[in-house]
């Protein structure tokens, strides 16, 4: 590879360095400075307010793991790690479960229809002039 070819190559390289990596770096960098000072704050409130966000934060994580269904376990351990409003709402799906629907209905077979014929013109070309 040529000198001045490498040279370009290295020269587009930092411009897309300094265009890209600066507003992430930049980015990381402010979440880092939020997170430092959060867990600096965390560390200084009362024993009873860090359990209290910890069960807060270990509700999110549990409803990320899970996903927005839960799968099928037991009632006391689905309602265990939900709030209130999350156990009404699982309450009122597990009513509308009690009732049965009908099964739905079977799809037809598909039928095969033959295809038209194709008709050509009485000239035989289709151009015009």
């Amino acid at each position: 590879m040529p000198a001045r070819t490498r040279m370009i190559l290295i020269a587009a390289a930092a411009f897309v360095a300094i265009v890209f990596f600066q507003p992430l770096l930049t980015f990381l960098g402010g979440i880092l400075v939020i997170v430092v000072a959060a867990t600096l704050i965390f560390r200084d409130l009362p024993q009873d307010t860090q359990d209290m966000i910890e069960d807060h934060i270990n509700g999110w994580i549990n409803r990320a793991r899970s996903g927005f269904w839960p799968a099928e376990s037991s009632g006391a351990q689905r309602s265990a790690g939900t709030s209130a409003r999350g156990r009404v709402i699982e309450a009122e799906l597990d009513d509308d479960e009690d009732e049965e629907e009908a099964p739905a209905p079977k799809p037809r077979p598909r039928t095969r229809r033959p295809r038209a014929k194709k008709s050509t013109s009485a000239s035989g070309s289709n151009t015009s002039s």
